[in-house]
């Protein structure tokens, strides 16, 4: 997996700056915004399922294929309204100033194509397929690369809205290979009231809340950055991305944990001691990311000369994230689902606030803030959890 995960890696880092060098930053950051707008729903599409299909598919591999169509029915459900939802958020939170029927096809696409990955991933990923997982997650930047490129090169003047009906043209070819590629039944004959996993429809809206919540804290920032200037937009977006890419080693081992994880009865021993090495590789991390900061403007365009003072920002991110995902983990194996969900809807209201108050006041800086303290609340809140998983145990008789 680590191979495929290096792959889109490099691939994310070519697309990166084929199109900063292409539209200049603020082109770029009307791009972004639209995406960014896009992202806000996806997650509920499906209704967070495709994180049950990891766990129950893990614990009962037998019926994996019975959690994987629930999770596909419950998709194919809540598509539509997600598109129209986001279609208006971004009509709502986003300038005027914007090609509306190609935004709005790219938002719809988006939509669609994320959480269509996310599902079949994620089933996948339960199988220990890590392959087949990293293949499907590097598909669609690879076909979005390839459009790019040959924009690059045979057009000499690249508009914005060329780009949104490039992004939609690719994600819906790719949406179409995905449905080809959807698993065919296991076992004809396997019965559905077998399966030993629970997983009702709402069992699932923990995780939406979680992924809603990070990209809350990852991409709100962008509609109220807009308002200030779509440059602004294009440089903090650049410089987390460059940390994004920087990152992903740190998230392809973290994603191949999880399946370990929920596979064996008491994972605690395994969590503290992976996680610590974890926690290590995500500071060592960061301090390369605060190294190779300069190095960005030289690579996009001097447009983004703004990105080196964000991405030294935005380092240490990554220690906090990872944090708050082992404390995740931590709380769902002791089943404290709904807990999971009051978190990280604090942490969504808490970073709605920060922006609305501290990105319009210092910008980019702003911004910054907010994604570190809006970290921390998740964390605490977190902790007060898992201490008090803690004293139930020692407790029960």
């Amino acid at each position: 997996m680590l191979g495929w995960m290096a792959l889109r890696a490099v691939m994310q880092a070519v697309m990166v700056v084929i199109l900063a060098r292409m539209l200049g930053a603020g082109a770029y950051g009307q791009l972004v915004a639209v995406i960014a707008a896009a992202s806000f729903l996806s997650p509920f599409v499906g209704l967070g399922l495709s994180n049950m299909v990891l766990r129950n598919a893990a614990r009962d591999p037998a019926h994996g294929h019975v959690y994987f169509m629930r999770a596909l029915g419950w998709w194919k459900w809540t598509l539509l309204p997600c598109v129209v939802v986001a279609v208006a958020v971004a009509m709502v939170l986003l300038p005027a100033d914007l090609p509306v029927l190609a935004a709005g096809a790219a938002i719809a696409v988006e939509v669609a194509v994320t959480s269509m990955t996310e599902l079949l991933s994620r089933y996948r990923q339960a199988q220990q397929n890590m392959l087949a997982y990293g293949a499907i997650n590097a598909g669609l930047p690879f076909f979005r690369l390839v459009l790019l490129v040959l924009l690059f090169a045979f057009v000499r003047d690249v508009a914005v809205v060329m780009v949104f009906w490039a992004y939609a043209a690719t994600g819906l070819s790719y949406m179409l290979l995905l449905a080809y590629v959807v698993p065919a039944r296991d076992g004809r004959d396997m019965d559905a009231a077998d399966a030993t996993e629970p997983m009702k429809a709402a069992s699932g809206m923990p995780f939406s809340l979680a992924a809603f919540t990070t990209r809350l804290q990852a991409e709100f920032n962008k509609p109220v950055l807009a308002q200030l200037g779509f440059g602004l937009v294009g440089s903090y977006n650049a410089a987390q991305r460059a940390m994004d890419i920087v990152s992903l080693p740190l998230l392809a081992m973290q994603e191949a944990l999880w399946p370990r994880l929920y596979a064996q009865a008491d994972p605690l021993r395994q969590l503290r001691r992976s996680g610590t090495a974890l926690l290590a590789i995500a500071l060592i991390l960061g301090g390369g990311i605060w190294l190779m900061a300069p190095m960005l403007p030289r690579m996009l365009g001097e447009s983004f000369a703004d990105t080196v003072e964000v991405l030294r920002w935005l380092a240490w991110l990554p220690v906090l994230q990872m944090l708050r995902s082992l404390l995740n983990f931590h709380a769902i194996h002791h089943g404290k689902m709904l807990r999971i969900g009051w978190v990280y809807s604090l942490g969504a209201a808490v970073n709605i606030v920060l922006v609305a108050v501290l990105v319009t006041r210092w910008g980019m800086r702003g911004a910054a803030m907010c994604a570190y303290l809006a970290e921390l609340v998740m964390i605490m809140a977190l902790v007060a959890t898992c201490l008090r998983n803690h004293h139930d145990a020692r407790n029960r008789p």
